[in-house]
């Protein structure tokens, strides 16, 4: 998942990303997320302190605030250093300064071409996706799902269960931003997944990196989004085991 933030102090500008930002993610099978809209960046960093999600960052230059967008950016990368910073501005004379102050941005729109700037938002969503999946692939964390005709890329890490459905050969995949329902058993999506999954029962696999409890004499898993999941009695030896092994 990619956490999207942006920082401009012009309201009707931030409106007008806003807006842009929600049709792409509304038109596109995406996992991407609009998660901050700030107006200064003391707002916008207070929001990226608390999450350990990587970001893609939309920032005016010129912010009227005492930090200026490009020395956001350097706070930015203390927090998140592999995330996509892209700088919105009229001041195409400042592009130089994001070399100088090496904060290794991913592009830079100029804001006065209105024409072109929905079409440069999306391209850069568009790359930060790809380049993404790339990395998840990369670290055998990419799991490619179909929901109806279109192609899902989800993180891994960011499931915390797996469940089978109501409906005929669906199951239902619990991420922490909510529920997917696709279609599929749990034996055939088991086994294209990483060493962290478990199955606990015959209706559940879980995430073992978000089990924050286990109760043998229940048992029970309780996930960190506080779902909980019931063991069955002939896996609760191997779930004790693999709890210590993860």
């Amino acid at each position: 998942m990619i956490h999207i933030y942006l920082c401009e102090d012009d309201n009707r500008q931030l409106t007008y990303w806003k807006t842009i930002i929600g049709k792409y993610l509304l038109m596109n099978s995406t996992e991407s997320l609009l998660y901050c809209t700030a107006s200064n960046p003391e707002e916008l960093l207070a929001v990226r302190k608390k999450s350990d999600t990587i970001g893609l960052y939309f920032l005016d230059i010129d912010l009227q605030a005492k930090k200026n967008g490009i020395e956001l950016a350097q706070e930015i990368r203390k927090y998140d250093p592999r995330g996509y910073i892209v700088f919105v501005t009229t001041h195409s004379e400042m592009a130089i300064l994001t070399f100088r102050y090496k904060v290794e941005a991913m592009d830079f729109i100029i804001k006065d071409k209105v024409a072109t700037l929905p079409e440069q938002i999306c391209a850069c969503i568009k790359n930060a996706e790809a380049n993404y999946r790339s990395q998840l692939d990369t670290s055998k964390r990419l799991l490619s799902v179909k929901i109806d005709k279109a192609s899902l890329v989800l993180d891994q890490d960011d499931i915390v269960a797996i469940t089978t459905s109501e409906d005929y050969h669906k199951i239902i995949i619990h991420t922490k931003n909510g529920t997917r329902q696709i279609t599929g058993s749990l034996k055939e999506l088991y086994a294209t997944l990483n060493s962290s999954f478990f199955q606990c029962s015959r209706s559940a696999i879980v995430n073992l990196k978000h089990v924050s409890k286990y109760s043998r004499e229940q048992a029970l898993l309780t996930m960190d989004n506080k779902e909980t999941y019931s063991v069955s009695k002939r896996m609760m030896g191997k779930v004790h085991k693999a709890l210590k092994d993860i």
